[in-house]
């Protein structure tokens, strides 16, 4: 019973001091021991000694090497996936208390998935600066590109997304419902249509951002299943640059009726309805689960979704 005691007290304690954590972050950003030495301030002879301590420390190897770059064993990036996501926390810690001490506000980064459409920020901005004054909102427009790796990566708090974008660590609070519309040019042919079915994009130029099918959006749920391809698919990837191409009548594509309401309401585009029933599409808050219920980015959240049902 002793030394069962005693395997289980060194069990509580780390192996590895944060500076081999950082390590491991830094490799895997820059994937080579002289570019990660570089981000550190060290030389890659100490990176080395440092690599090998850390193996040492294990007991077992985190990389392997093949040429100049290093690839990660399965124990290795089951480490770097953790320390991918302590360093960044840790960093944010420091940086918000230093902001909590200097501004007495905390701040909670947010950004959008898939659109970059902020019609509506001015106004949940006015909102949030009444009700909750000692939260800073910065937004990050990068995340719109990766939102669930900037989420998970710490360089964002808060993500307004469309569709299933559930994963591992990360919750999902719903906001809103909205539907994805046809959108073309309000002298295409397809415009006057009270609805389309998807045989009416097979002989179209479609435009889409993104350069892989996403999970609950119109190509899985619309397009697939029918069986028809539109006679050209083009990928631009900035949301934005669809809509103007659009309104140009360089094409047509499918997105989120509440993203482009600005150049609807405009009468830049037309948009038409997804079959019958039409397709509805919901908004989430995605934030970290490891967010505690009083933190301010659940709070952020929480006002995201009171704000859109008024």
């Amino acid at each position: 019973m002793k030394n069962s005691k005693i395997v289980k007290d060194k069990a509580k304690f780390m192996r590895l001091d944060i500076k081999h954590w950082e390590m491991l972050n830094a490799i895997d950003r820059t994937g080579t021991l002289r570019q990660a030495a570089d981000v550190l301030g060290i030389t890659q002879s100490a990176l080395s000694h440092r690599l090998a301590e850390a193996e040492r420390r294990l007991g077992g190897f985190l990389f392997e090497r093949e040429g100049r770059r290093l690839r990660k064993t399965p124990s290795g990036r089951a480490m770097t996936q953790t320390a991918n996501q302590i360093i960044p926390a840790l960093q944010r810690a420091e940086f918000d208390f230093q902001q909590m001490t200097n501004n007495k506000t905390t701040v909670v980064r947010f950004g959008i998935a898939a659109y970059s459409c902020y019609h509506w920020l001015p106004s949940f901005l006015n909102v949030m600066s009444k009700k909750e004054p000692h939260i800073q909102l910065e937004l990050v427009a990068s995340a719109t590109q990766n939102p669930l790796k900037s989420l998970q990566h710490s360089d964002v708090d808060v993500i307004l997304a469309p569709g299933h974008m559930a994963t591992i660590g990360i919750d999902s609070i719903p906001v809103f419902q909205d539907e994805l519309v046809l959108i073309t040019h309000p002298k295409h042919k397809l415009a006057n249509k009270p609805f389309i079915e998807a045989i009416d994009l097979e002989s179209e130029d479609y435009l889409t951002y993104s350069k892989s099918a996403q999970p609950g959006f119109e190509y899985e749920r619309f397009i697939r299943p029918s069986g028809v391809v539109p006679h050209m698919v083009t990928v631009v990837e900035v949301t934005d640059a669809v809509i103007e191409l659009i309104a140009s009548n360089f094409g047509i594509s499918i997105l989120s009726r509440w993203a482009v309401q600005s150049a609807i309401k405009n009468k830049t585009v037309s948009a038409i309805s997804l079959g019958e029933e039409k397709l509805d599409l919901g908004w989430s808050a995605l934030i970290r689960e490891s967010e505690a219920d009083s933190s301010a980015a659940r709070l952020v959240s929480r006002r995201l979704a009171e704000w859109f049902t008024v």
